[in-house]
C-alpha cells in the first residue's frame, strides 16, 4: 500500500521527536503542491518562451484598470521586487510584448502595458493554461473552490491580504 508522501514525512518528523508536525506537514504539503503546479505551469510557458514572472506580469497588466500599471506598482501586486519586475518587463518589452514608458505627470515612474501583440500571445498562452487547468489538472471545479478559499484563510493569518 501506497503512503501519501506527506503523511509519511509528518510521521517520520514524529518519531524523530521534532516539534510541531502538523505545522511541518502543512509546510511540506504546501511546498509539494507548489513543486507539482510549477512544473506544470513551466512546462506549458516553455513552449511559448515564457517565464512564470513573464506570464504573472502580462497576467496581471490584462486584468488591470487600461492594462497599463507602473513597475511599482507591478512588483507590490506581485510580491517581486522592483528590479526583478524591471529586467522581466524589459525582456518582455524587447519581444514587443509590452510597452515601457515615462509616466507623463512624473518623469521617475515607468509604467508599462501590453501590445497588440503581447495581448494576442497572452490569449494563446492563458488558453493552454486553461487547457491544463493551470496546473491543477484532474482537481474538480468544487475542491479548486475549497482550496482557495483555504489558502485564502491561511494567507489573512500570516497577515496577507
Amino acid at each position: 500500500m501506497d503512503v501519501d508522501s506527506v503523511t509519511w514525512s509528518k510521521d517520520r518528523w514524529t518519531e524523530a521527536g521534532q516539534p510541531e508536525a502538523e505545522h511541518f506537514a502543512a509546510m511540506t504539503a504546501i511546498l509539494r503542491l507548489h513543486v507539482v503546479v510549477v512544473g506544470a505551469l513551466d512546462r506549458a510557458l516553455r513552449a511559448h518562451e515564457l517565464s512564470r514572472t513573464g506570464y504573472l506580469i502580462m497576467a496581471t497588466l490584462r486584468i488591470s484598470q487600461h492594462r497599463t500599471m507602473t513597475i511599482t506598482s507591478l512588483g507590490r501586486s506581485l510580491l517581486l521586487h522592483p528590479t526583478t519586475i524591471s529586467v522581466a518587463v524589459d525582456q518582455l518589452a524587447t519581444r514587443d510584448l509590452l510597452d515601457r514608458r515615462t509616466c507623463p505627470e512624473d518623469r521617475r515612474t515607468v509604467q508599462t502595458s501590453l501590445t497588440g501583440r503581447g495581448t494576442a500571445v497572452m490569449d494563446s498562452v492563458t488558453n493552454a493554461l486553461a487547457d491544463g487547468h493551470y496546473g491543477l489538472s484532474g482537481v474538480s471545479d468544487r475542491l479548486a473552490i475549497t482550496l482557495t478559499e483555504v489558502i485564502r484563510q491561511v494567507r489573512q493569518s500570516l497577515g496577507d491580504q
